[in-house]
């Protein structure tokens, strides 16, 4: 058996490099386990500081603020409404790429987004 140094990139013995790595940062798995949790209440997507506002004041209930990273209130958006079976899903599976996470990413966010 010959010695085989470990790098960081996923090839093969061949030299053949393997699919994409579909994992997510432990901040990312965070903010989605936290957006499945947030539609399992019936919220998740984030209205203007004016409803929120209005809603707190009528109902006493505070409504979801936004995440300070754009790219992680993306994804919790994303998730939300996925979770929700939300029209605007298709348009943040679309900005999430433009954000840098791959289709296979964000399809299997989508799918654990459904279960």
């Amino acid at each position: 058996m010959s010695w085989m140094p470990i790098t960081d990139s996923f090839e093969s013995v061949a030299g053949v490099a393997s699919a994409p790595l579909l994992a997510l940062s432990a901040l990312e798995w965070q903010v989605v386990g936290l957006a499945i949790r947030e539609a399992g209440r019936g919220g998740g997507i984030v209205v203007s500081t004016r409803w929120r506002r209005l809603v707190s004041i009528l109902t006493g209930r505070e409504t979801v603020r936004p995440l300070a990273d754009p790219r992680l209130e993306t994804l919790r958006s994303f998730v939300c409404a996925a979770r929700n079976g939300h029209r605007l899903a298709e348009r943040l599976a679309t900005k999430l790429i433009d954000l840098g996470f791959s289709r296979d990413q964000v399809s299997a966010v989508r799918m654990l987004a459904a279960r």
